[in-house]
């Protein structure tokens, strides 16, 4: 059995992160409201709801060591939210963002002395905390990119960071902060890596827009998802770019589990796993079409009423309801809808990945490639 977990919300999810321990979620309801759940028993209960920005929140990440929340909206703006001991309110802190577009995706680096926000304003803002004037301020990555930023990923060595976007490329720039960071040691990206650096840059192979990228465990592979439906490898150490088409609608997220194994979602519903075989890579399997079984005692608060079930599958699915069943016309996946986030496993589990969905749906996953 792939799914660990499964539980739906009565509202689509757009964004969201676990705590380190997985006992806590931050989420977006598709709202400018962050939402935070605990774990009890099978349910997830609300316990706090961050309210400081005026637009749709576009991205959520939860620094597990450090025990920070940092959002960013459309607004333009971002926070860093701070739990207060003594109280237990989180305590938001706007981040000197200098943008004029939207924010797009927010990710703290491995160390999580610092974060990275993309953006539309055609730039990668990399976040660090001034100590001395005690707030969180900007450097801005921006040449030569030309178009909006769709996401950002971090090297492990907290230094590198990889971002793609309407450009239709994938690049990697040094995030060097002088006084934050430790010199790097040298990469196959390169040895002398002052900040904005271009150290490499990939282009979609059909003229896709960059939904996605995402460094290999060891970080000598950078990967990147399209619009065109493709998923691309590039290992700047001998020059390889290897593309696959899926015949599937578009990946919106992917990450690698293991050094030759990678877990791409979007539009299609299902997680798919592809594997290197040494020669290609290839389509290995789709999680969660063999868990009909769980999925019928999956804990949701539809499951109890089949008349508030059949209305759930006309609004999630955006669907007319069909005669019969609530069960008819459902997926054989278990999101019935767009997948719209992928992300690790806090505590660095390589086979436990997570997804949410506009169904509602945040699933937990152990991968078998």
């Amino acid at each position: 059995m792939t799914v660990l977990d499964e539980f739906t919300f009565p509202f689509c999810v757009t964004a969201y992160s676990f705590n380190g321990d997985k006992s806590q979620v931050a989420l977006c309801p598709n709202s400018n409201e962050v939402h935070i759940y605990a774990r009890s028993g099978a349910q997830w209960v609300q316990t706090h709801v961050l309210k400081e920005h005026d637009l749709l929140v576009t991205s959520i990440d939860w620094a597990p060591r450090a025990n920070l929340i940092v959002s960013c909206s459309q607004d333009k703006n971002a926070y860093v939210w701070t739990l207060d001991q003594a109280t237990s309110v989180w305590k938001p802190t706007l981040v000197h963002l200098r943008l004029n577009r939207a924010a797009t995706q927010a990710r703290w680096s491995p160390q999580e002395s610092k974060f990275a926000v993309a953006s539309g304003d055609k730039c990668v803002a990399v976040c660090y905390f001034d100590e001395e004037n005690n707030w969180w301020i900007s450097k801005h990555i921006k040449k030569p990119i030309a178009s909006t930023v769709l996401c950002v990923d971090w090297h492990p060595n907290n230094v590198l960071i990889a971002c793609g976007g309407t450009d239709m490329k994938a690049r990697v720039f040094s995030a060097y902060i002088k006084g934050v960071d430790q010199k790097p040691a040298p990469t196959v990206w390169g040895e002398r890596l002052p900040f904005n650096t271009l150290c490499g840059e990939f282009e979609s192979p059909s003229g896709g827009w960059v939904h996605s990228v995402s460094f290999a465990p060891d970080g000598e592979a950078l990967a990147f998802a399209s619009h065109d439906s493709s998923l691309t490898v590039a290992t700047p150490a001998t020059g390889q770019v290897d593309s696959v088409r899926s015949p599937n609608l578009p990946f919106k997220s992917l990450l690698w589990t293991e050094q030759s194994t990678i877990v791409a979602t979007g539009h299609d519903c299902s997680p798919m796993v592809y594997a290197y075989d040494g020669a290609a890579w290839r389509l290995v399997t789709k999680l969660g079409e063999d868990d009909k079984a769980r999925r019928s005692t999956t804990a949701s608060p539809s499951n109890s009423n089949s008349a508030f079930n059949l209305f759930r599958q006309m609004d999630s699915r955006s669907q007319p309801a069909k005669a019969g069943s609530a069960g008819d016309g459902m997926l054989k996946s278990v999101h019935q809808n767009t997948i719209t986030e992928l992300r690790r496993d806090p505590s660095h589990n390589p086979v436990e990945v997570s997804t949410s969905g506009l169904d509602g749906k945040l699933v937990q996953w152990r991968v078998q490639a």
